[in-house]
């Protein structure tokens, strides 16, 4: 390098929003944050070093995936950072967080949207859970807005079309089961596409 060239500056580590700090989650859960929109952020568990997630930040400056794998129980650190232009960040701070393999309410399994899916502006989403009572809220993980609400009906299922027309472009979202007050970890992420010819109106699955 000569002397008139200077290198990137490393960017600010990105913040982690979920799992909270001395939360309680799934083997599987959500993990999401702030970040430099379109950098790649990563997330590192610090007892084993090994990933367990990646992922773009959006437009709007927020990441999100959920832990590809499972894993192990008890209490589990993690920190995270974001490759931007091609020059990584320094780590986050640490976020702690206990791990337990079958939590008080399981999260709400989704059947539509199906990952990857093209939409209508009005989708449908539907599912089941473990336990037939309360409701589910469905959350888009870029606006941090419930954009549907389920009741769960007597054979463990739930269905609810989104209140609000959603903008056309990709969407994250995932699932909470709400029981009178308690509610279950954050489902698995999931990606799909609104355009104005997709599908999501109609009956749907059942």
């Amino acid at each position: 390098m000569s002397p008139l060239e200077k290198s990137n500056p490393p960017p600010a580590p990105p913040t982690i929003t979920l799992p909270e700090e001395g939360s309680t989650t799934g083997v599987a859960t959500l993990l999401l944050g702030s970040g430099i929109p379109d950098a790649l952020v990563q997330v590192w568990s610090i007892e084993y070093g090994n990933a367990l997630g990646g992922g773009k930040v959006s437009a709007n400056g927020r990441w999100a995936f959920s832990i590809g794998g499972a894993q192990s129980t008890g209490e589990q650190g993690i920190h995270a950072r974001q490759t931007w232009e091609g020059v990584p960040s320094e780590w986050s701070a640490e976020r702690r967080y206990t791990v337990v393999l079958r939590p008080e309410i399981n999260v709400p399994v989704v059947f539509e949207p199906e990952e990857g899916e093209q939409v209508n502006t009005l989708p449908f989403f539907s599912g089941d859970v473990t336990q037939a009572e309360g409701f589910v809220n469905i959350i888009d993980l870029d606006t941090n807005k419930v954009i549907a609400k389920a009741d769960v009906d007597t054979l463990k299922r739930w269905r609810a079309q989104v209140t609000k027309p959603l903008a056309p472009g990709l969407h994250r979202t995932s699932a909470i089961h709400n029981i009178d007050g308690k509610v279950s970890d954050w489902g698995r992420v999931r990606t799909f596409t609104v355009t104005a010819k997709g599908k999501g109106k109609g009956k749907g699955k059942t």
